[in-house]
């Protein structure tokens, strides 16, 4: 405490006082200040507290937001009142202790030290300030974190450009109560039915791990209806522990294959993306096989991305759903889906938020860059006249007053990488690779919907086939919906039969969400696993999994 040397400072002023005046007969009677006088209030140590340049307590301190709202309330304490902890406290330290079933981890909120301060007989004031101000930052930490996302995406992921922060935590901090306070906390998580049924699965997973080994198919041969033996009933009892088989008093054969464990693993099958043949193959097998445990983080990793989404979605909106290869309008309280192909996993489409403004019939192809130089120009160093016969025209430059010049006259073999400047187009027709329709949300990753010619793609349950761009299933039902009751579908109608190149500004503007799950609910409840297509999770795990340090490690 900064105000416990006055008193000797006081006195040692006055010895050098009364040595100058030694030829004065006058005597000083030197009282020591009272303890009112030496002591520092809690409200002040508290600001002591904040500004410290040292961590308290062990705990670094850097929280600005903590600092504003402890400033707009004059530093008078939350947590403490007349020397008193209050209950309230208490309730928070629970709360943060249950951060793991949001994926989070108490660790990261101070838990321990609070519960230190708060076991100590007769905390001294320093103690008490020191207790007030870590508890306000942990719940300013937890806020900001089960609101927003505890980790930036763009440093896990840089392909994840979606990240709507909120500041609705931070008001949080000036309500006029910690009670208040503490009771608005489970009001910050996403509003939306898919995190509250993943938060419940995780719950279930995490609690299941704890009280149950995991149950697993023995290596063998594939299992189908009317096989017997052991390991028939190790499949019941695995599809009885996620859930896939209800448990029952009916009595069953459990070694016996029959047609309700068919049923349960062909849900199984579904919601693993896994082809619903209702036999337990090597594919079924190893995916029954993954531990509860590496589920439950997937899961966290999940909760984590829509932490990462705005709290509430507009009702209006286009939800292209990469790890599903679908694309959903919602516009005016109706769904339209459809097949969506996606980019490659070398040409990974981003996760991004875009605004769709307008759409182009018969459009144009203006091949960028990077597909002109790692697709094009091998074509046309095998085969010059490639351009030709597939209806495109090159440019000298992508300036608009370039030359279109003549692609057979130039010698692609001795033009590299690095040095190809031209444009290429390729003009309107059945063979353009994006079709009749262009749906436009302008983007840094220059990434579109469009139609394409490659129809056959849809029949496959894989379609991570694009260079980025996502092509649409139904692109004419798509445009339909979306400026249908207009004046612009009149407009589109008219360019579809004459052939013309048309730009067509939508009669709404649409908000669209390019987004990456690999759990999400299905319409059942059940929790769906899908493939981690661009190896995302990877990436999460190594952000998100805390394993503690070994002593010899950490030197």
């Amino acid at each position: 405490m900064l105000a416990k040397p006055f008193f000797p400072i006081l006195v040692l002023s006055l010895l050098v006082s009364a040595c100058s005046t030694s030829n004065h007969t006058t005597a000083f009677i030197l009282s020591p200040p009272s303890e009112a006088q030496v002591e520092v209030t809690l409200k002040e140590q508290v600001a002591l507290t904040l500004h410290a340049f040292t961590p308290v307590a062990g705990q670094a301190l850097p929280n600005n937001a903590v600092l504003d709202a402890y400033q707009a309330r004059g530093y008078e304490p939350l947590w403490i009142v007349d020397r008193k902890i209050l209950p309230s406290v208490y309730k928070l330290v629970d709360i943060l202790q249950q951060s793991y079933t949001h994926g989070l981890n108490p660790i990261h909120y101070h838990t321990d030290v609070i519960r230190e301060y708060l076991e100590l007989p007769q905390p001294s004031t320093q103690q008490l300030a020191e207790m007030e101000v870590i508890a306000t930052i942990a719940l300013a930490s937890y806020a900001h974190d089960v609101s927003n996302g505890r980790y930036e995406p763009q440093l896990i992921d840089p392909n994840w450009q979606l990240d709507a922060p909120s500041n609705i935590w931070k008001e949080l901090l000036y309500l006029q109560s910690a009670t208040d306070m503490v009771n608005s906390l489970p009001l910050l998580t996403p509003r939306t039915t898919q995190y509250q049924v993943l938060q419940k699965w995780l719950v279930y997973y995490q609690e299941l791990a704890l009280k149950e080994k995991d149950i697993l198919i023995d290596a063998g041969v594939p299992l189908s209806q009317g096989d017997q033996g052991p390991r028939v009933a190790q499949l019941r009892a695995r599809l009885v522990q996620l859930g896939d088989i209800r448990f029952s008093t009916r009595q069953v054969n459990e070694e016996e294959f029959d047609d309700r464990l068919k049923e349960a693993l062909i849900r199984f099958q579904h919601r693993h993306h896994i082809s619903p043949d209702g036999a337990a193959g090597s594919k079924t097998i190893q995916m029954l096989n993954v531990p509860l445990k590496t589920r439950a983080k997937q899961i966290t990793y999940n909760l984590e991305r829509w932490r990462w989404l705005p709290s509430e979605l507009e009702t209006n909106r286009i939800w292209v759903d990469l790890t599903s290869y679908t694309a959903d309008l919602h516009l005016n309280g109706e769904l339209t889906s459809m097949k969506a192909v996606i980019g490659k996993p070398e040409r990974k489409t981003p996760v991004f938020k875009g605004m769709m403004t307008y759409m182009v019939t018969n459009p144009t192809w203006r091949v960028p860059h990077r597909i002109a130089r790692e697709n094009l120009l091998p074509k046309l160093q095998s085969d010059p006249n490639y351009l030709v016969k597939q209806g495109y025209k090159v440019y000298s430059s992508w300036s608009t007053a370039a030359k279109e010049l003549d692609s057979t006259k130039i010698n692609w073999k001795a033009i590299s990488e690095d040095k190809l400047a031209f444009r290429f187009e390729q003009e309107p027709d059945e063979s353009n690779a994006l079709g009749q329709y262009k749906f436009m949300f302008p983007n840094k990753n220059e990434i579109y919907l469009h139609d394409t010619p490659a129809k056959h793609l849809f029949k496959e349950d894989y379609r991570a086939y694009s260079s980025g761009c996502v092509r649409l299933e139904n692109p004419a039902e798509f445009a339909r919906e979306i400026t249908k009751g207009s004046k612009q579908f009149d407009e589109m109608t008219e360019s579809l039969i004459s052939g013309m190149n048309t730009v067509i500004t939508l009669p709404t503007y649409l908000p669209v969400y390019l987004v990456y799950f690999t759990v999400v609910p299905n319409a059942n409840g059940m929790l769906e696993f899908r493939d981690d297509i661009y190896q995302r999770d990877d990436l999460m795990a190594e952000a998100m999994d805390y394993s503690p340090f070994k002593a010899k490690e950490s030197i």
